[in-house]
């Protein structure tokens, strides 16, 4: 019988997509909540709902947690969801996928590129942050994407971003400039 983590692979596999690193203690717990829903919390808000599941990091304590999940709404504002909370770790991408006017194939390059940069940033979370650090990262392409750094002057708008991808090198590149120091 085959593991939760592994019909989400598979589903990937067989629609062209790439598939994003879950780190071994929450792949265990990943569970198939529905057609394209695979998390490890129960999702009561739909994935599409970006800013719910940033402000709720931002205002309490949650656990641990993966969502992977294609949600959304109309015929072309459809995305595919990949949300890590991950010790000091909060990334939050939504990319275009599933529209019926989107480009599947341009869609599915952008989205292995998101998750190639996406797995660099998960191995290097825990090395790399302190355990009090809050490392967010939000990468949409229908609300635009931002990144705040641990111990940044939060007014600071220089880490707005119109392309998730430039948000997680942004991200890649502070955090190989904080192992080095």
């Amino acid at each position: 019988m085959k593991s939760d983590i592994d019909k989400a692979r598979q589903l990937f596999q067989k629609a062209g997509l790439a598939f994003p690193t879950i780190p071994d203690v929450l792949a265990k717990r990943l569970k198939k909540q529905k057609e394209w829903h695979f998390s490890t919390r129960t999702l009561n808000i739909t994935p599409y709902y970006l800013r719910y599941y940033v402000d709720e990091v931002k205002g309490t304590q949650v656990e641990d947690y993966a969502i992977l999940a294609n949600s959304g709404h109309g015929l072309n504002s459809w995305a595919l969801h990949y949300y890590i909370v991950f010790g000091p770790l909060r990334m939050f991408l939504q990319l275009s996928w599933g529209g019926i006017y989107m480009d599947a194939d341009a869609d599915a390059a952008e989205i292995r590129k998101c998750f190639l940069l996406a797995d660099q940033i998960v191995s290097l979370a825990k090395s790399v942050c302190k355990v009090s650090d809050k490392l967010t990262i939000v990468g949409s392409e229908f609300y635009g994407s931002y990144l705040e750094i641990p111990d940044q002057d939060p007014q600071e708008k220089t880490n707005r971003f119109k392309d998730p991808a430039d948000a997680l090198i942004n991200a890649l590149q502070w955090m190989r400039n904080s192992a080095e120091k």
